[in-house]
């Protein structure tokens, strides 16, 4: 098989395995399902995938990877504007990429059910993740501050109140039509906000 034709196929793995994994959990997954949902036989995997174990946490990096584009796409793109304006769009943004088609599925469930077999990897992941979501949070923190928008909030309660903002909202992502969910967010944004000015 030449790397032109390997190539589409580990594609198509990756893909599907990202759904699966999205939708039944790791656990429930098997090889044999991804190899029946590919089209080919579970022995061929191991022409594309080193083992069940390697493919999930690929494919954890990846989705980690799109997160991280995201965040940093809207920060880019609001970065002129006023610190509600950007800290409202951020929210938004995040909450466009946990409606994603599997991958905002996957980063949940990583977060609330990391697989016990990869437990450890997965926390080294999620500290990974939360130290840059703290250094990038950071700036807004600074430009409240500098706008004298919150006067009685140190920045680690800053952090702490935006962590259990987004967890509430992705939880509610499971629960609710994208609708619904935007009803929500658009209700809840004024008390938050104003929980931020005190």
């Amino acid at each position: 098989m030449t790397g032109t034709e390997r190539e589409p196929t580990t594609e198509r793995i990756r893909a599907t395995a990202l759904a699966l994994f999205a939708r039944q959990g790791y656990e429930a997954t098997t090889l044999a399902q991804i190899a029946a949902a590919v089209g080919i036989r579970k022995p061929s995997l191991y022409n594309h995938i080193a083992s069940k174990q390697a493919l999930f946490l690929e494919l954890v990096e990846t989705v980690e990877a799109e997160f991280f584009a995201t965040l940093d796409t809207s920060l880019r793109r609001y970065a002129t504007f006023g610190i509600e304006r950007r800290l409202f769009a951020l929210i938004q943004d995040l909450s466009d990429f946990v409606f994603t088609e599997s991958r905002g599925a996957l980063y949940k469930r990583c977060l609330l059910f990391p697989p016990e077999p990869l437990a450890e990897s997965i926390r080294h992941i999620n500290d990974r993740s939360e130290a840059r979501i703290d250094a990038a949070l950071h700036d807004l923190y600074e430009q409240g501050a500098s706008e004298q928008i919150w006067q009685n909030i140190d920045e680690r309660r800053f952090l702490d109140t935006f962590y259990c903002l987004m967890d509430g909202l992705y939880s509610e992502r499971f629960i609710y039509s994208r609708r619904e969910y935007e009803r929500r967010l658009a209700s809840i944004w004024p008390v938050f906000w104003a929980g931020l000015r005190g």
